[in-house]
């Protein structure tokens, strides 16, 4: 697993290295002034359990050619500080300055807890911020990116359909599915109320609510990116 991500970590690192190597390539053959870094926002995703959000934020990722890093992933380089390391190095000087700066704010705001994990999450998610071309699934990372140009998604459903999709995707029982989406759905909230002080169900914290009743995940997908245009 920690060579997965690490072999994860260093691909996206690449990227975002080809990303910049490009781009000061067409600088060079202009002679523009520009940025001196594209600027891709990074999405974030936030999701009710049974909404098969990990599919649409893959999907999402793939269309638009960026990485992705869903929730697992997020919460195994949060506890792993050499890999949290490896993504704070990738960027530049000027970058490092502006994370140093936002991380201290953060800490300082009522809103966080501090501990060492919510700090590295901080760090993580806000790298991938800086360096942009990233989707992030979960986490609070649209908390975590308030204020900044940041793209927030939410995937919603009702409890109906969201059993359905439980069962069949992923072989649960009507009873068991309406448990695990229960105990989930409870679960992030928690989190968001402990570190954010905030109700992850509050529309107004998301650019985008996609209502997944109404919709199925390449449609859903569409909505976004025309957003995104």
């Amino acid at each position: 697993m920690m060579r997965d991500i690490h072999q994860l970590v260093t691909r996206q690192v690449n990227r975002w290295a080809m990303d910049l190597k490009t781009y000061q390539e067409q600088l060079e053959e202009d002679f523009k002034t520009k940025p001196v870094f594209p600027h891709k926002p990074v999405i974030t995703v936030s999701r009710q359990r049974g909404c098969r959000g990990f599919e649409f934020a893959k999907i999402l990722a793939s269309e638009l050619f960026y990485g992705l890093f869903d929730r697992e992933i997020i919460e195994y380089i949060s506890e792993h500080m050499g890999v949290c390391s490896e993504l704070v190095e990738s960027l530049d000087e000027k970058n490092r300055s502006v994370l140093e700066q936002w991380v201290d704010s953060m800490l300082h705001q009522q809103a966080f807890d501090r501990d060492d994990y919510i700090r590295c999450l901080g760090q993580v998610i806000k790298t991938a911020a800086l360096q942009g071309g990233i989707v992030i699934l979960g986490r609070g990372a649209n908390y975590l990116l308030h204020g900044t140009s940041a793209f927030h998604i939410r995937l919603i459903a009702s409890l109906d359909t969201r059993i359905r999709n439980l069962q069949e995707f992923e072989g649960y029982t009507a009873e068991k599915a309406q448990e695990i989406i229960e105990k989930t759905d409870r679960s992030r909230a928690d989190f968001v109320k402990k570190y954010f002080h905030k109700n992850i169900n509050d529309p107004v914290d998301y650019d985008v609510v996609v209502n997944m009743d109404r919709t199925s995940l390449d449609p859903a997908v569409k909505i976004v990116l025309t957003c995104l245009r």
